[in-house]
């Protein structure tokens, strides 16, 4: 049995022209995880993260600072969903099912900056995306089995009872949740929306059957969920985000 710790990449970049990109309260993030590992004794045997470059920098940093000795990990299974393509798709079709939400697209109050309208025109887009059987990008379906193959192949190439950190964003979290938990695609959009940066989900994970279950499934238990008492120890209210 392995033990994986998915860890949200420290915040973004939000509102600007490379959202990948760790902010000033990212960064912050990102060095109060590696004090927090350092401080408590918490040590892992190896630390992989996506190659987006919030993703690699949250590790770098945090690695850095809790004195890990061993090589960090790529894989690129660990990316998120790619959002920018969605929303050059589906933000068009979007604005044509109704004058309402055209008006909201395109009003010069940009719709990103407003917490109401960005939950809203985001949960439209998810679950465009959801029922779209000829997605011309990764599709939903394809996403998913993306996220388990990633983590089964994790575990397989863990040995017994190794730690191992996850550095990754919302989407594979709320994935590895639904799959575990077995919530619907709607509640998806619930959970990745209340996933706070540089948080912490512990999972343990075991070996499944057979190969097309690894495509499909995780076999894991749930130890703990959107953590952030390394953020929250450091009393800056700040520190506590979800973009």
């Amino acid at each position: 049995m392995s033990k994986i710790t998915l860890i949200r990449h420290g915040q973004a970049s939000f509102g600007a022209k490379n959202y990948d990109l760790l902010s000033d309260i990212g960064r912050q993030q990102a060095l109060a995880l590696g004090e927090y590992f350092l401080q408590q004794g918490i040590g892992f045997d190896q630390i992989i993260h996506g190659d987006m470059s919030r993703q690699t920098e949250t590790a770098q940093i945090m690695a850095k600072t809790c004195r890990f000795s061993g090589n960090l990990i790529t894989d690129s299974g660990a990316n998120e969903f790619d959002s920018d393509r969605l929303l050059d798709y589906y933000l068009p079709k979007l604005a044509e099912k109704s004058e309402q939400l055209n008006q909201l697209i395109h009003s010069e109050q940009s719709w990103f900056n407003q917490p109401q309208d960005f939950e809203f025109i985001y949960r439209q887009l998810i679950k465009l995306w959801q029922q779209d059987k000829n997605c011309p990008f990764e599709s939903w379906n394809l996403f998913n089995q993306r996220i388990m193959t990633t983590l089964n192949q994790i575990k397989d190439k863990s040995s017994t009872n190794q730690k191992v950190a996850l550095v990754t964003s919302g989407g594979l979290i709320s994935i590895t949740m639904q799959s575990i938990l077995g919530f619907d695609n709607h509640t998806f959009i619930d959970m990745n929306l209340a996933i706070n940066n540089a948080s912490l989900t512990e999972i343990s994970i075991q070996p499944l059957d057979n190969e097309i279950e690894k495509k499909q499934i995780i076999k894991a238990k749930l130890l703990n969920f959107n953590n952030i008492t390394p953020l929250l120890i450091k009393k800056q209210k700040q520190l506590i985000t979800r973009k």
